[in-house]
């Protein structure tokens, strides 16, 4: 006969593990989350500069006009890996969030599993305490 009392601790450590990983789940989601916010207000950040210095109303001299138009070159550069860094951030959250679900949904299914396990554990004592004890046992008492 099995031992339901070390199946229910080796659930119960199984349900600790299943929320750790969960935990650390969240911990990922919200991390790439930051991320990809981070870099959304840095392209709109640096559109916004590109925006200021697109106009060429301050350019007094060639100088002053291939300045400005490097300038706006390195910003468009800026912009476009910033867009690349965005999209890759995005996709992370996105693995990182079904990731997270799919941790929730193990967690889930092991507490399942434990409550179960455990209330087998409890009906299956009630019906040895209500049958007496064993005749194993009392042999061995008797003598």
């Amino acid at each position: 006969m099995r031992n339901p009392n070390r199946r229910v601790d080796l659930l119960r450590r199984m349900t600790r593990l299943r929320e750790v990983e969960q935990r650390a789940a969240a911990l990922r989601v919200a991390e790439a989350a930051g991320l990809h916010g981070q870099l959304i207000h840095l392209h709109q950040r640096s559109g916004e500069i590109a925006a200021a210095y697109a106009s060429h109303e301050h350019t007094h001299n060639a100088g002053d006009l291939a300045g400005r138009l490097r300038f706006l070159a390195g910003l468009q550069a800026i912009l476009h890996e910033t867009e690349g860094d965005r999209r890759k951030a995005e996709r992370s959250s996105e693995e990182a969030l079904s990731e997270l679900k799919l941790a929730e949904r193990r967690r889930d299914v092991v507490g399942e599993r434990l409550v179960a396990e455990r209330q087998a554990a409890e009906k299956q004592l009630r019906a040895r305490d209500v049958a007496g004890p064993s005749p194993i046992l009392a042999r061995k008492l008797k003598g």
